[in-house]
Order: structure tokens, then sequence, then C-alpha cells
């Protein structure tokens, strides 16, 4: 069977796809040559990626029904998942646009890799289940936990999921935890 961006080359988010799939596939996986891709600001193809990936994360229903999964074969669990785990690895804190729907069905990414097993497995339950408080609790505590570091663009990104599903005064009690987490010693080692 032919590939998306040759069965439909004229189709949404083509670029994307094909890039993806050219650099992320299971057999041909290289990250770091994507990584590279990505910071070529003077190629076209890059700045065509960037743009759409920007696109997907605003809305992800947009994509071609399954061509995205079925051209890389992602284990994130969804599509906003992998989406926002990519840019993530690609562009770091830079701003993505990503719609705050995108961001919390893809919890527990970006932060997984600072999690528990257990908690990264309960924030992604949550967040499937469209429990978006519960997954912000799981994930605030499971930082707070881990004592992994969160950048000032992670805090604002964290303070403006905790927004979107709790009253202002909730958001502040529940981010200080995380920012206090980072400052002070792990109960479990004291160190």
């Amino acid at each position: 069977m032919p590939f998306y961006w040759e069965r439909s080359p004229g189709g949404p988010f083509v670029t994307l796809i094909a890039v993806a799939a050219n650099y992320l596939d299971p057999e041909n996986y290289d990250l770091d040559d994507l990584k590279g891709l990505a910071k070529r600001d003077d190629l076209d193809k890059a700045q065509v990626f960037k743009s759409e990936l920007r696109q997907a994360l605003r809305d992800p229903s947009r994509l071609p029904g399954g061509e995205l999964f079925e051209s890389v074969e992602y284990s994130n669990g969804s599509d906003e998942a992998f989406l926002v785990w990519l840019w993530h690895e690609l562009y770091g804190d830079e701003p993505s646009d990503a719609s705050a729907l995108t961001r919390l069905r893809a919890l527990p990414e970006p932060f997984a890799g600072r999690l528990h097993w257990n908690a990264r497995h309960n924030v992604r339950a949550a967040a499937d289940a469209g429990e978006w408080d519960k997954a912000l609790q799981m994930l605030l505590a499971g930082l707070a936990e881990s004592n992994g570091p969160v950048s000032p663009a992670e805090q604002e990104e964290l303070t403006a999921l905790v927004a979107e599903v709790r009253p202002p005064a909730a958001t502040t009690a529940a981010l200080s935890s995380v920012a206090a987490g980072s400052a002070r010693p792990s109960p479990r080692t004291g160190a």
C-alpha cells in the first residue's frame, strides 16, 4: 500500500507525516537526525514541518485519520501525546501554541521522564478518561515526589494547565508543592 504522502500529495499535514515517518519509523528511528533537520531554518522542508506540527498541536482532530500513527507507530498513547513529545524533543521550551485541550490530553508528556512508572501510568489513565483535575494533581504530586527539575517555562505550562481546570486560588496552592519540591530535600533521602 502506498504511503499517505504518495496517496495524497496535497493532503493535510503531508510534510509532518512524511518527515516523522522518515525519521521516527521504528525500523529507521533516528531522533538525532530529525533534531538536526528541525534546527535548519534555511530549509523550506524544516519550516513547513514545524508549521504543520504547530497546526497539529492546535487541533489534532485535523490530522487525517490514523495516518500519523500508521506511519510512525509511536507508543505515546495518543496523537496529542506524540505531538507534544515531538515538539518538546525538537524545540524544547519554545512555545508550541498547542491548545489547552491538546496539552491536557497529552499528559503526562513532556514530564513523563521525571515520573515514577506508576505515577506516569496513573496520570495517563486519568488524562485518557478526561479527568483533568485528577491527572494534574497526580502529575504535580509525582513531580514533587521525584524531586525532578522543572524549568521556568514548564512551571508556566503547569500553571496554565491547572488554571484551565481549577479556580485561581487552588492553582497557587497546587503549584507551590512542585516549586518547593525542587528546593527542599527529599523526604526519603534527606538530600
